[in-house]
């Protein structure tokens, strides 16, 4: 059974293939009681846009700590993930939430194959929020709050150990702000290791989504968000949810299909890299003979030796060392 999957580059098309293999991956994970992996794109956006209570609370809670305000009811636009269990179009893995005051917000979860080029991506997907968020008519003083959001497998600041950054239009000499209504913000996963050193009851409402989205790799962060008694109700929802996806046999074949779709991608792009690598050095080989051998045919002509005798010893055509001569003749008469 194929699925076709579009993904962020135009124009490609690939697909998750949910064969015997990773059905059979997915039954052994269901019975051994494994737990899924929310940084996996399809887990994470099944885990926060289920239309259930669980979801919604842990959803409300997630955004409440990103936005920094009390998020009382999202509504989320986009739930699909998979359109059929055979095959179909693969859309965009974000979450795309309306607010209870109308703000409208994009969840991403983006790891490292997609890292290329992310302030473009993400202004492109914030001006494509504000874009859409009226319609034609609308007085512009309708136009709601616009919250772009990366939770990133990887670091986009290099400079900076902060987990959480907020990016708004401000002005350049003064820093004054001119508007708040677009955001972007970027939570950069693999700076957890900061939050890690911190006693359990130190940690922000942000921290603690963090580390439950990193606890399937990093056994220190389970332990930490274990012992949060200030989280007890996120907890006691976050395992819930977690714990009845992670019985669900379908959500292991989607997690395990989708990584198998990221490494094969991976695969392909290192493939294309070298092979492309190898006939740039070859295509480098052939132009420096190449040059060689013109290099050599000047000398020779310019000694009086015939095209075809400088053709036969450079190995050049014929029509190219004939070219050659003409272009040394026309040199010599504008001297």
């Amino acid at each position: 059974m194929k699925r076709e999957i579009i993904p962020s580059t135009p124009g490609l098309h690939y697909q998750i293939l949910i064969d015997e293999e990773v059905k059979e991956q997915a039954a052994q994970a269901v019975a051994q009681r494994r737990t899924l992996n929310l940084k996996n794109d399809i887990v994470f956006k099944s885990f926060f846009s289920k239309d259930c209570k669980e979801s919604a609370f842990c959803r409300r809670k997630m955004l409440s700590a990103v936005i920094g305000r009390t998020v009382t009811d999202t509504t989320v636009l986009n739930p699909e993930i998979l359109p059929t269990r055979l095959d179909g179009k693969f859309p965009r893995l974000d979450i795309h939430c309306r607010l209870d005051d109308g703000s409208e917000v994009d969840v991403e979860i983006q790891n490292s194959m997609y890292q290329d080029d992310q302030v473009r991506r993400s202004i492109y997907y914030a001006a494509s929020l504000t874009r859409n968020a009226l319609t034609s008519g609308d007085q512009y003083a309708l136009l709601p709050h616009v919250y772009q959001i990366q939770f990133m497998d990887f670091t986009v600041v290099r400079d900076d150990r902060r987990l959480h950054h907020t990016y708004l239009f401000k002005e350049r000499e003064d820093n004054a702000e001119l508007s708040d209504i677009v955001q972007i913000h970027y939570i950069e996963l693999p700076k957890i290791a900061e939050s890690l050193r911190k006693p359990a009851d130190e940690l922000s409402e942000l921290e603690f989504w963090v580390m439950l989205i990193m606890a399937h790799e990093k056994q220190k962060a389970w332990q930490l968000i274990s012992t949060l008694a200030a989280r007890k109700e996120e907890m006691d929802m976050a395992r819930a949810l977690l714990d009845t996806m992670s019985r669900d046999r379908q959500e292991w074949e989607n997690q395990f299909g989708y990584e198998r779709f990221v490494h094969d991608c991976i695969s392909r792009e290192q493939y294309a890299y070298t092979r492309g690598e190898r006939q740039g050095v070859q295509q480098g080989l052939e132009q420096g003979e190449h040059r060689r051998a013109l290099k050599d045919a000047r000398r020779m002509l310019q000694d009086k030796l015939s095209v075809e005798l400088a053709a036969k010893y450079t190995g050049l055509s014929a029509e190219e060392v004939q070219e050659l001569q003409q272009d040394m003749t026309q040199s010599r008469t504008r001297s």
